[in-house]
């Protein structure tokens, strides 16, 4: 039994994703020692053009492990979809992870999520439950969402978000999701997306036609039309990432295109 994990690294800063590869090599050794056929290769793609860093805190973390790594460099920030697709389309595996360098995992995640997967072969992809930093609950899984959701979510004042508090629940699935959830509409977070690598490669992967943002939506979609996707709680995980407005005019401008992009390719929801 093989996984393979595929980190893209762009600006979440060095400590962060140390914190990340440290957690992914304490649940590797976890579940491996309950799955003793299992083999596992990590992968981090430097996006970001400091090649030679990540390569020296990869050799750090994993310098006393078992488990197989490689850091590859891409050059240049060639976009978050087509630098996991550098692991997705030419790594052999049983299962595959996609997860951000801003990411810890419990220890038991693994094993968790290897099993559920075992156990359930119609699952082709698994989201977690997710905590920030602060213990907060995150919600993590959405459904496809109208363009209402987006402009109310990300740019809102919080009066108008407390007025549409319902509406914003929903679209969270904030009461779907007290167990395991199963479907095939469900919008997965890109930030974790733990999934059968044959199901993978049936639908290529990452879509080209993503830069960043809405790359996680589209592969839900390609996904759920072949196989089933699960909210898994058991499997739980630590998640720092932040909100694209938030992040300057630079990231809302690519959100919006993205954004453009999703809907054109898969149909226009307004309200």
């Amino acid at each position: 039994m093989k996984l393979v994990i595929s980190i893209v690294y762009y600006d979440s800063g060095l400590p962060t994703l140390r914190e990340t590869l440290v957690s992914i090599v304490r649940s590797l050794d976890y579940a491996a020692e309950e799955l003793q056929d299992l083999k596992a290769k990590v992968v981090v793609v430097d996006n970001g053009g400091i090649l030679n860093q990540v390569k020296h805190l990869a050799s750090q973390v994993f310098e006393n492990g078992v488990h197989e790594w490689m850091v590859l460099g891409t050059g240049g920030n060639i976009g978050y979809g087509a630098a996991h697709n550098l692991v997705i389309l030419n790594e052999q595996s049983d299962y595959h992870l996609v997860i951000n360098p801003d990411v810890e995992v419990l220890e038991d995640a693994f094993l968790k999520a290897i099993k559920y997967m075992h156990h359930n072969p119609n699952i082709g992809l698994l989201s977690p439950y997710s905590e920030d930093p602060e213990g907060y609950k995150q919600y993590l899984c959405k459904r496809y969402p109208a363009v209402l959701d987006l402009f109310l979510r990300g740019f809102a004042p919080r009066f108008v978000k407390r007025y549409f508090a319902e509406r914003l629940q929903e679209y969270e699935m904030r009461y779907d999701l007290k167990g395991r959830t199963l479907s095939k509409e469900v919008m997965a977070s890109g930030c974790f997306m733990f999934v059968r690598h044959n199901v993978l490669v049936n639908v290529k992967g990452f879509s080209p036609d993503f830069f960043v943002y809405f790359e996680d939506f589209d592969l839900s979609i390609r996904i759920g039309k072949r196989s089933t996707i699960a909210y898994v709680p058991d499997v739980r995980i630590v998640h720092g990432g932040g909100n694209a407005s938030k992040k300057g005019i630079k990231h809302i401008l690519m959100f919006a295109k993205s954004a453009f992009v999703f809907y054109h390719k898969h149909g226009w929801r307004w309200a």
